[in-house]
């Protein structure tokens, strides 16, 4: 009471300071109005010094804080255009630094898509270097092919004249001058001592000499026929390894069908020839038989002759036992001996020239096949070398094509930082990074609910203030409502959503009580109060109420569902008062008037 006293007692002695002093507290309170703001947080519910309050501050700093979420519905849900609607509300939302993260269908098909672009320019790199290096080794192997077929067009067969018959003339038979008969100038027989026998051991030894050196220079030809018969087998061998390595080359150059196969063109003729080179080995593989026939026929005379020499031995001996019974059968003989001779000559002579024409039609058919042969080989080998050096060409020109695409795909994979991957246009597309054998991929279990159902989960920082939630959560509904698509059906909820329709419920709550209640102020007023400034009690009301929440809005106490209840009662006190001390007031003025009068 004493302080009221004091009070009342400064009021009456400084009236104007008073007033004043009055307006001017209540002008500083009513400032503050633009301070007040709404809450609905946990800290309207738990005080934020306690230890429950700070360690949920502390998750959700760490980890984020409450969600908005986004319900997409549609019958045709997983389409790009849904996601690009959805990327489009995802980039209205990346302005606000409030948002810890979002998770939704866009971001794991970019986050798919961003490994896949990792993977692609990583596989772009090998690419190159293979191209590269592919290149740099096509054109080595197409200029060794183009100097080996400039310098390497022909093989070295051997020389026609190693296939000459050797010199008949050696094998001309001797002559048996021992063999001579005597000349009769008389019609006397000559005496047993005066006979001369010929050497028989001497000619034998000159015919085989003669054969020996027939049989050598057949067994010669017959070395050298062999030869060449390997050499065409080797030949024959060689190419068919280089056709297959050309076929398998060809084989591995699956990305240039083209030069793959003139590859293997040229594979299958080299086989060809190969196989030509073979048949021809084969056919010829019964030359070096020739020359062995002809040593066995040499050697079948040169045993006949020795027989014949050696039947001659024997008969002269015969008649050296028998030249005393013979003596008159001497001349005879003699005759005998010298047809003999003669036969055996002509024999050999015509024997001779037989064997002579013979191996004559044998050396001009081997010469014609040889002849024959080198020519069709030299043609083989001239269209090889043509082959080779058109084949020598193509890898050279592909090597450098290779070369050059390296280099252009280097020179793109240099500004690969200008294609960032995005989201996919195609149908085919989506569905393939979405589902992998018609089943849904385990990431996107929780963003997808089913086919027609799918989320956007947007998390809060966790110091988050309700004004940026409603900022946030009132941009999602701008761009739902200018972006609409009539196929897709939009929800948005989330604590933070239910936070922001309950403050604005709060505030329109507040709205019409304060009208409602000025209403019906109003009209008890008028019809109850029956003073001057009847209206001053409820202008002094609206006056402390407003000074109330400025005053809330300097000290940083938001307005709670709790608090509300404060505004209420203050008019309904407030009021009261205002009415008795107006009526009061009004009783004391009357009674001065009276006294007065």
């Amino acid at each position: 009471m004493n302080m009221l006293k004091r009070l009342a007692s400064l009021l009456e002695s400084f009236p104007i300071k008073s007033i004043f002093i009055t307006v001017i507290v209540v002008t500083l309170l009513v400032s503050g109005v633009r301070n007040v703001f709404m809450a609905t947080g946990n800290d309207t519910l738990v005080k934020s010094s306690t230890d429950v309050y700070q360690d949920n501050l502390m998750l959700e700093e760490e980890f984020g804080g409450e969600s908005v979420i986004v319900l997409y519905e549609s019958d045709h849900l997983l389409t790009p255009e849904n996601l690009a609607h959805m990327k489009g509300l995802e980039n209205a939302l990346h302005t606000s630094d409030s948002i810890y993260s979002i998770l939704s269908p866009v971001t794991l098909v970019e986050e798919m898509a961003n490994k896949q672009g990792e993977k692609f320019q990583e596989g772009i790199e090998e690419v190159i270097k293979g191209l590269d290096t592919m290149g740099s080794k096509l054109i080595k192997i197409g200029t060794e092919m183009s100097e080996n077929a400039q310098n390497n067009q022909r093989i070295g067969f051997p020389k026609q004249e190693g296939l000459e018959m050797p010199n008949l003339g050696g094998a001309e038979l001797p002559e048996f001058e021992g063999t001579n008969p005597p000349k009769f100038d008389s019609p006397e027989l000559p005496k047993l001592g005066e006979i001369q026998l010929p050497d028989i051991e001497g000619q034998l030894a000159e015919l085989n000499k003669g054969y020996a050196q027939l049989i050598g220079a057949q067994e010669n030809l017959g070395d050298g026929t062999q030869n060449l018969v390997n050499g065409y087998a080797q030949f024959g061998t060689k190419t068919g390894e280089l056709g297959e390595s050309l076929g398998a080359l060809a084989d591995q150059m699956g990305d240039n069908p083209q030069q793959a196969q003139q590859l293997r063109e040229v594979s299958g003729g080299l086989n060809e020839l190969s196989k030509q080179m073979v048949d021809i080995s084969k056919n010829t593989a019964q030359l070096p038989g020739i020359s062995t026939q002809t040593i066995s026929g040499l050697e079948n005379i040169q045993k006949k002759l020795s027989e014949q020499l050696n039947e001659q031995k024997q008969q002269q001996e015969q008649i050296q036992a028998e030249q005393k019974q013979m003596q008159e059968d001497m001349k005879q003989q003699f005759a005998k001996q010298e047809q003999m001779q003669k036969e055996m000559k002509k024999q050999q002579e015509v024997k001779q020239e037989k064997i002579k024409d013979e191996m004559l039609v044998q050396q001009r058919e081997k010469e014609n096949q040889m002849r024959e042969f080198q020519e069709k080989m030299h043609g083989k080998m001239d269209e090889q070398a043509s082959n080779l050096s058109t084949l020598a060409e193509g890898l050279m020109e592909m090597g450098e094509s290779l070369q050059t695409i390296s280099q252009n795909m280097e020179t793109i994979h240099g500004y690969s930082d200008i294609m960032t991957p995005g989201l996919p246009t195609k149908q085919a597309t989506l569905d393939n990074m979405v589902y992998d054998d018609d089943q849904l991929r385990p990431m996107f279990e929780e963003v997808i609910v089913d086919d027609k159902y799918m989320l956007m989960m947007i998390r809060f920082e966790g110091n988050t203030t309700d004004a940026e939630k409603s900022k946030v959560v009132g941009t999602i509904n701008d761009y739902l409502d200018a972006e609409k698509i009539d196929s897709v059906k939009t929800i948005v909820s989330g604590k933070p959503v239910l936070d922001n329709a309950i403050r604005s419920s709060m505030q329109e709550s507040m709205q019409v009580m304060l009208v409602l209640a000025l209403i019906f102020m109003v009209i008890v007023l008028f019809l109850v109060f029956n003073v001057r400034w009847r209206l001053l009690s409820l202008a002094t009301v609206l006056t402390a109420v407003i000074a109330t929440v400025g005053a809330m809005g300097w000290l940083n106490i938001p307005i709670t569902m709790v608090s509300m209840a404060v505004f209420p009662i203050l008019i309904g006190l407030g009021i009261d008062y205002g009415i008795q001390f107006q009526n009061r007031y009004t009783e004391e003025m009357n009674r001065e008037e009276v006294g007065n009068d």
